[in-house]
């Protein structure tokens, strides 16, 4: 019989094998539950609302801030946004002007310029254009009637080198649904929408400088026992606004028989015509103690008396007094300086400022406007230059000159009884 001996370790592998099925198996071990790491909430950064700039905000303005001679309140763009149709296109402008070569209207197309553009209407020529006629009757009709035909404006603005011929196709323009608004200069039709103007013929209007000028003969000693002189220097003629100037003039000094009037040729609103022609009235009117002019050009009468040796300083007992209508830079500096009297605030960036802003709310907010707005007349002397202001803003000379991107909208409420357009106003007339 043979032996067999099994190892120890053997055995145990064996019994282990054998018993294997009878053990219950070794309980499944769970591993413990994994916490997910716990990642912050991102924070959206806060985008601080945008702060509309005001006149206050604005270094070149501070010192007319300061002293009242603009609002430091008023809005540097208050027609953000505004000029959009519900659809998001924008409204598009066609600005014409009689000339370009006159300060008040050049003042005011620059203001234009840089306004349309801040107000989001993109560059010249997108959405809105510009133009000048050079008191060319023909060239303004035409460009009325090419950009009735090819620009397709939302609205005209127009200060008119003829209140009667440009009334056919402006009325042509309102016929195809384009509403045409005037300033300034305006057109003798009922198909207008607004007009925006100083009142020349008064009452309100250049009689104020007459009624300053007979006020002052008299401190002077003038009256019925010691007449005057006075000299006219027209603007032209064959516009109606010159017509209304000499008519307001004549309201108040024909009152006086101690003054009389020389009526000067045309000086078509020239400063250099004018100063050539003041010489030659000066000289061969030497009873000549005043001179008033219809407006612009006008500050060519200092040059025109300089020229001749006849300018004196405001005071001297042989200064010619200076009368001008219109505001304009050189004739500004001449008060200050002394050597012109007196002028009124008007100018072409009022109404272009007013006339603009009673077209968006007429054609962008659907409400009803006055047929007439009559600008404000104020005269201006050495006295309130530094003070004098309509809506909050001065008269163009009184603006850092040239630096249109700081010169604002005026607030139309108290002078002209409507509020400022906004986007407020919109909203409540248009529902966007």
């Amino acid at each position: 019989m043979k032996k067999f001996i099994i190892p120890l370790v053997t055995a145990a592998v064996l019994v282990s094998i054998l018993f294997a099925g009878c053990m219950p198996a070794a309980p499944e071990v769970t591993p413990p539950p994994v916490t997910p790491p716990v990642t912050p909430p991102v924070t959206p950064p806060v985008t601080p609302p945008e702060v509309e700039l005001t006149a206050a905000d604005i270094p070149e303005l501070a010192e007319m801030v300061a002293r009242g001679q603009v609002w430091g309140h008023l809005l540097w763009n208050p027609f953000k946004d505004l000029l959009v149709k519900p659809d998001g296109t924008p409204f598009r402008i066609a600005y014409g002007v009689a000339t370009l070569e006159v300060e008040p209207m050049a003042e005011a197309t620059n203001m234009l310029e840089d306004y349309l553009p801040r107000f989001g209407l993109g560059p010249k020529g997108e959405n809105w254009t510009t133009f000048g006629g050079r008191f060319d009757i023909e060239a303004q009709i035409a460009w009325v009637e090419d950009m009735t035909a090819t620009f397709n404006p939302d609205w005209f603005m127009i200060h008119s080198a003829s209140a009667e011929l440009l009334a056919p196709p402006a009325e042509a323009a309102v016929a195809q649904g384009i509403p045409v608004f005037t300033l300034d200069c305006g057109i003798e039709s009922d198909a207008i929408s607004s007009f925006v103007a100083h009142k020349f013929e008064g009452p309100g209007g250049t009689d104020l400088l007459g009624e300053w000028l007979i006020d002052e003969f008299m401190r002077m000693g003038y009256g019925p026992d010691n007449p005057v002189v006075v000299g006219e220097l027209w603007g032209m003629r064959e516009m109606l606004t010159s017509q209304l100037r000499n008519k307001g003039f004549h309201l108040a000094v024909d009152r006086e028989a101690w003054i009389t009037v020389i009526e000067s040729a045309d000086t078509d609103w020239g400063e250099e015509k004018t100063a050539s022609i003041i010489a030659e009235m000066a000289i061969a009117h030497p009873e000549i103690k005043a001179f008033f002019h219809h407006g612009c050009g006008g500050a060519g009468m200092v040059p025109g008396l300089e020229g001749v040796g006849m300018l004196k300083p405001v005071g001297d007992p042989d200064h010619i007094i200076i009368v001008s209508n219109d505001a304009e830079s050189a004739m500004w500096d001449a008060v200050i300086d002394g050597t012109a009297d007196i002028f009124s605030t008007h100018g072409g960036v009022e109404p272009t400022d007013i006339c603009l802003q009673v077209a968006i709310t007429n054609v962008i907010f659907g409400q009803p406007v006055d047929k007439f707005y009559s600008c404000p007349f104020i005269n201006v002397s050495v006295d309130n230059i530094d003070t004098v202001q309509i809506g909050g803003i001065p008269p163009a000379p009184g603006w850092p000159r040239g630096k249109y991107d700081v010169w604002i909208p005026m607030d139309p409420a108290e002078p002209y009884g409507f509020p400022q357009p906004s986007l407020a106003l919109r909203m409540q007339y248009m529902g966007y």
